[in-house]
């Protein structure tokens, strides 16, 4: 059927165009009774408003971008359910775009795609490694937050999680429960999110009058250590094992399997991120919690802000949560 419009509307109202258009917007100069009517007919006849008519008039698009990269990590998939979420509140829309690896997508988006979508601010989940050319947003009129748990710094809005605070936290937990020689399993250590949460284990040490080892720890530098690794570490007789995050304390409780370990009787096990496996491993594992959810729609109202004011905060910081489970054999406290 063709598409009702304000010319319809105005034919069955008999009234002008103007007239029927200053109603749908609710100015103060069409009486009540006038517009009552108007809408009436407009909701009987199924108008919709044109939202190209509607970005002209008012500048808006209603929508948000999210930029996210194509590699697969399950707590993207949280990040973008509160970005959604958080829209959908707002009754705003959400436009998913996705970002191709490498430098040639990266500059064609900023380049060529960014300028023609419309939308009124992006939202920017980081690709793994640090972006040549996707910094160079920062110097577009586009608003936009950046959703940053790899300490990703780009001269833009962001939001994080403590991972320095939180990760602290679930080492000071292993030596509240005397837990003296504590291990720290990390990797891609040029990332800051890595470094921080290096020196959240060094800060609960320090609190805990423990001196630092440099035998207790492995840091293979820019990737994940393997299994036969922490197989070699375990010579070193740790009681307790912060991992950076919760894959390496998979590969970490393997090991701690393979080698006759007991957990948490011998080896007391923490990780980070609580990845939907920490909790069915066996015995299930203590971490911390990354507010993905969270983080996610604390983006949306940085991002709404910036439109709206035009002086969003330089960044917002979702706390962490520490999660004890059966690993690290304490309760909380």
């Amino acid at each position: 059927m063709p598409r009702v419009t304000i010319a319809d509307i105005a034919r069955e109202a008999g009234v002008s165009k103007p007239t029927v258009s200053r109603a749908l917007n609710g100015h103060p100069d069409v009486g009540a009774e006038t517009r009552e009517r108007i809408q009436r007919i407009a909701a009987d006849l199924g108008y919709a408003p044109s939202s190209s008519a509607r970005s002209l008039r008012t500048g808006r698009h209603d929508t948000l971008g999210l930029l996210m990269p194509l590699e697969q990590w399950w707590g993207y998939s949280d990040i973008q359910y509160g970005i959604a979420e958080e829209s959908a509140r707002r009754g705003l829309h959400l436009l998913v775009h996705p970002l191709r690896p490498g430098e040639q997508a990266e500059r064609e988006f900023v380049t060529q795609t960014l300028p023609t979508l419309p939308m009124d601010g992006l939202i920017l989940l980081m690709p793994e490694g640090t972006p040549r050319h996707i910094g160079a947003i920062a110097h577009t009129s586009m608003p936009t937050v950046v959703i940053d748990d790899r300490g990703h710094r780009l001269d833009l809005p962001y939001v994080e999680s403590t991972n320095r605070a939180g990760f602290r936290e679930a080492v000071t937990h292993l030596v509240r429960h005397g837990r003296r020689r504590i291990a720290f399993v990390g990797g891609q250590m040029n990332d800051a999110f890595a470094q921080e949460r290096f020196e959240g284990y060094l800060d609960a040490l320090r609190e805990g009058g423990i001196a630092y080892d440099p035998a207790l720890t492995l840091l293979p530098g820019d990737r994940e250590p393997t299994t036969d690794e922490i197989t070699e570490l375990l010579g070193t007789d740790p009681d307790g094992l912060a991992a950076a995050w919760d894959e390496i304390a998979f590969s970490a409780l393997n090991a701690l399997h393979t080698s006759g370990h007991r957990v948490p009787e011998d080896v007391a096990v923490t990780g980070f991120d609580d990845s939907p496996i920490a909790r069915v491993m066996r015995p299930p594992l203590t971490t911390v919690r990354q507010p993905f959810r969270q983080m996610g729609a604390a983006a949306v109202r940085m991002l709404l802000d910036s439109i709206e004011h035009g002086r969003p905060p330089a960044h917002f910081t979702v706390p962490t949560e520490l999660v004890i489970r059966d690993s690290c054999g304490g309760h909380a406290g």
